[in-house]
């Protein structure tokens, strides 16, 4: 799927001349997926991770969530497999580390995504 090609900053990366690009990235999709949270999107709420309702939280599933994110990541166009994928769980300050490696047809990818709740 195309999508603009965003920065580090998850803004929009602009050419030199102030166009955006269109990139086709299994990567930039995956972790746009997971920084989605549940209900965010106005057209489709039923869209998203449940982030709040059931990660950070008291006492989170951490396997069941790590099936749903896995399941979410596989759901993507050209994602072939998720070898390791990690949950850590802050529930004092309610933040959540996800680290994971994805295989698609370009390679394999490490990435990691920081929730704050």
């Amino acid at each position: 799927m195309k999508d603009i090609l965003l920065n580090g900053d998850w803004d929009i990366a602009l050419t030199e001349d102030g166009d955006i690009s269109l990139v086709t990235s299994p990567v930039q999709e995956v972790l746009i997926k997971l920084k989605w949270f549940f209900e965010e999107w106005v057209f489709d709420p039923s869209k998203g991770i449940p982030w709040y309702e059931e990660v950070l939280v008291k006492n989170p599933d951490i396997d069941g969530i790590r099936k749903r994110l896995i399941r979410e990541m596989l759901d993507v166009d050209d994602v072939l497999e998720v070898p390791r994928l990690d949950i850590t769980v802050d529930t004092k300050t309610r933040q959540a580390l996800v680290k994971f490696a994805m295989r698609t047809s370009e390679g394999t990818y490490e990435e990691e995504v920081v929730l704050h709740g």
